[in-house]
């Protein structure tokens, strides 16, 4: 039985109801053949969502960690190529923690590339008519330092991990303003990720040789 840890955010000043705690939620204690998936809702703070998230992938001991988080004004599911190690908060995290150009590992690496097979996902998502596509920034928020915190505390072992960004109405301004957009309902949310969990606990081989990648 292949293990995937799927983690999310509970509530913050901009999503009140956040979706990536709940597909980590609904995903938590479900088995697919011979994948079982387990969820972990992480709080909006730079304080004690990586120690959770480290403590979290000791416990379990993992074979694939999925880490998710909301974004706005995108309107499809991006599987991230890269995580950077700063931190430079557009908005205060749920402490009141306004990080500006702060590291995020004192001895670490200045990026990390995910280990998921990102362009095998994106190919069964488009086999199973879920839009997605590869994004190359992850931003510099929260979802950046937990894809960092999850790249760093699996670098060392056989776990694969990456961040998969959760599209959400861009309502509010704090990431920057954007258009109007509408992402997928819930449940192709949830199929997205579960369906990225699979291909990463299943597959053999390097991944897929696919191009993805833009011009911005």
């Amino acid at each position: 039985m292949k293990s995937v840890l799927v983690t999310g955010f509970g509530p913050y000043e901009e999503e009140l109801d956040n979706p990536s705690g709940r597909i980590a939620q609904a995903l938590d204690g479900t088995t697919v053949g011979a994948v079982a998936f387990h969820g972990c809702v992480l709080p909006v703070s730079a304080r004690a969502a990586p120690p959770l998230l480290r403590r979290t992938i000791e416990s379990l001991k993992p074979d694939v960690v999925i880490v998710t988080g909301v974004t706005p004004a995108r309107s499809k599911p991006a599987l991230e190529r890269v995580a950077i190690n700063v931190a430079d908060y557009p908005i205060p995290d749920n402490d009141g923690l306004m990080s500006i150009d702060s590291p995020l590992e004192t001895v670490g690496p200045a990026a990390y590339f995910s280990t998921l097979p990102i362009k095998a996902i994106l190919a069964e998502w488009t086999a199973g008519r879920i839009a997605g596509y590869v994004s190359n920034t992850a931003g510099t928020y929260l979802c950046n330092q937990i894809f960092y915190t999850a790249q760093h505390a699996t670098a060392q072992t056989t776990c694969i991990s990456g961040l998969v960004h959760i599209p959400v109405p861009s309502t509010h301004h704090g990431h920057g303003s954007h258009s109007p957009t509408s992402p997928p309902d819930f449940e192709t949310l949830v199929e997205a990720i579960r369906s990225a969990g699979i291909v990463a606990a299943t597959r053999v081989g390097p991944d897929l040789v696919l191009g993805a990648g833009s011009t911005s």
